[in-house]
C-alpha cells in the first residue's frame, strides 16, 4: 500500500474516531476538528469536480487514414488556464483495440499547455475511436480520489481513424507458376526489366482505340501496347466475403477478418489490373454489393473493406442478392470464408453460369504442420487454406 493510501485511510480512521469522541465526551472540541476533516473532504470534492468539468484538451492526429502495419502518432494538448496547477490527474486513453490502452499522469503549470505524443500501433484493420475515455483526479493529499467518465463531458469527442488493410500486389510474387495455376486464363501485368509495373498498360487487342496506343512503351516493347483505364472490361470477377461470426475471439477474430480482407483486396487490385471488372459483395443480404471496373475504383473497396463487420448472425441458405443472376461474363468467383463448409457454395453453382470458375480461400490460424491439405477440390471449387496473403501466391 503506497503512502497516499495509508495517509487516506488514517484520515478517514480520524473522522470516525473524532466523530465518536465528541459523542462520548461531548467535548466541543471534537465536533470542531471533526468539521475541519469533513470541510477539507467537501473542499476537495469541489476542486475535483471543477477540474474535471474544466479539463480543456485537443487532439491532433498525423493520419486519420493509415494502413495496416503503419503506427501513427495521437498528440494530445491539455491546456490548464487556471491561475494554479491542476489537480493530480491521470487520464485513459483508448488506443486502436481495447487491449491497447495508456495511462498518462497529467502534469500543467498555471496558464500553460503540454503535449503528449502516443504512438498508435495498428494491427489490425477497422475503423476504430480512439482519444481520452476517463479521468482519476485527486487532490494534493490523496483524500478524495475520484473517477470521471469523459461521456459525461459535454464537449467531449473521440477521434475516429480508419485503418485500411494492406495490399499485396500479387503480380510481384517470385512464384510465377503458382500464381498462373491459381489465376489461371487471365492477363499478368508487365513488369519492365528495370522493376517498373506498367499497372494501367496491356498489349494491343483488335478492336481495341487506336487513341488508347501508348507510344512510348509500345516503342520499348517492340509491340503495341495501349492504356486500358476507360476500356470497358471484357469479364467480371465476383468476390463473395462470408461476413458471418467466426468461432475465434478476440485477437484471433480480428486476425482471421484481416486475412480474408487482405485476399479480397489482393485478388481485387490483381483482376483490376488485368482488365477485369470486379463486384463485392458480402453473404448479408443486407449490405450492398461495390463495383470497380478499372483501377481508378479500386479505392472504393478498400473503404468497403476497411469498414466491413464480420459479426453478423444470419443464414446462408438464402439466394445471394437478387440481382446476382444480373451479373454476366462472369469469369471467375472467390469466396472468402474461414469455413470450408459448402452451404453458400452451392446457392453460387446453381447461379452461375456453366463453366464458371469457382474459388474458395480459406482463412486460418493453423501452422503449416498441422494442415493435412492445403488445397482441395470439392465438386469442382478449389478449395485452398491460408495462413496470410502471402500463401494466395505461393500455394
Amino acid at each position: 500500500m503506497t503512502t497516499m493510501k495509508w495517509f487516506r485511510v488514517g484520515y478517514y480512521l480520524s473522522i470516525f474516531i473524532l466523530l465518536f469522541a465528541g459523542l462520548g465526551t461531548g467535548r466541543w472540541e471534537f465536533y470542531f476538528l471533526l468539521m475541519v476533516l469533513l470541510a477539507m473532504v467537501a473542499f476537495a470534492f469541489v476542486l475535483n469536480l471543477w477540474t474535471f468539468f474544466s479539463f480543456s484538451y485537443r487532439y491532433e492526429f498525423t493520419d486519420k487514414r493509415i494502413t495496416k502495419g503503419e503506427s501513427p502518432t495521437l498528440k494530445i494538448h491539455i491546456h490548464n488556464n487556471k491561475p494554479f496547477s491542476l489537480n493530480s490527474i491521470y487520464a485513459t486513453v483508448q488506443g486502436i483495440t481495447p487491449s491497447n490502452q495508456v495511462q498518462l499522469q497529467i502534469e500543467v503549470a498555471p496558464m500553460s499547455t503540454i503535449c503528449y505524443n502516443i504512438e498508435l500501433h495498428c494491427k489490425y484493420r477497422g475503423m476504430y475511436e480512439v482519444g481520452i475515455t476517463s479521468l482519476e483526479v485527486t487532490d494534493i493529499f490523496g483524500i478524495l480520489p475520484m473517477r470521471f467518465d469523459m461521456k459525461n463531458l459535454p464537449h467531449h469527442h473521440m477521434e475516429q481513424i480508419v485503418v485500411y488493410p494492406r495490399l499485396l500486389r500479387l503480380s510481384t510474387q517470385p512464384t510465377e507458376t503458382q500464381d498462373e495455376a491459381l489465376f489461371s486464363g487471365l492477363d499478368r501485368r508487365k513488369v519492365s526489366t528495370h522493376g517498373e509495373e506498367y499497372h494501367d498498360i496491356r498489349k494491343y487487342r483488335f478492336g481495341d482505340p487506336f487513341k488508347r496506343i501508348h507510344r512510348i512503351i509500345s516503342a520499348r516493347k517492340r509491340d503495341l501496347h495501349v492504356r486500358h483505364d476507360d476500356i470497358p472490361p471484357e469479364s467480371s470477377t465476383i468476390i463473395v466475403m462470408d461476413t458471418r461470426k467466426n468461432a475465434a475471439c478476440g485477437d484471433e477474430s480480428l486476425h482471421l477478418s484481416d486475412i480474408a480482407c487482405e485476399c479480397a483486396v489482393a485478388i481485387a487490385d490483381y483482376h483490376l489490373h488485368s482488365g477485369n471488372a470486379v463486384t463485392l459483395l458480402s453473404l448479408n443480404e443486407n449490405e450492398p454489393a461495390v463495383e470497380a471496373s478499372n483501377p481508378n475504383d479500386f479505392p472504393k473497396l478498400l473503404d468497403y473493406l476497411a469498414t466491413m463487420s464480420f459479426d453478423m448472425h444470419y443464414d446462408t441458405s438464402f439466394t445471394l442478392q437478387n440481382d446476382f443472376i444480373n451479373y454476366v461474363n462472369v469469369d471467375v468467383i472467390y469466396i472468402i470464408s474461414p469455413r470450408c463448409d459448402k452451404t453458400f457454395s452451392d446457392t453460387l453453382i446453381s447461379l452461375v453460369k456453366s463453366g464458371t470458375t469457382i474459388r474458395q480461400f480459406v482463412p486460418s490460424l493453423c501452422e503449416r504442420n498441422e494442415i493435412d491439405q492445403i488445397t482441395a477440390s470439392v465438386d469442382g471449387i478449389v478449395q485452398t487454406i491460408v495462413k496470410n496473403v502471402d500463401d494466395i501466391a505461393t500455394q
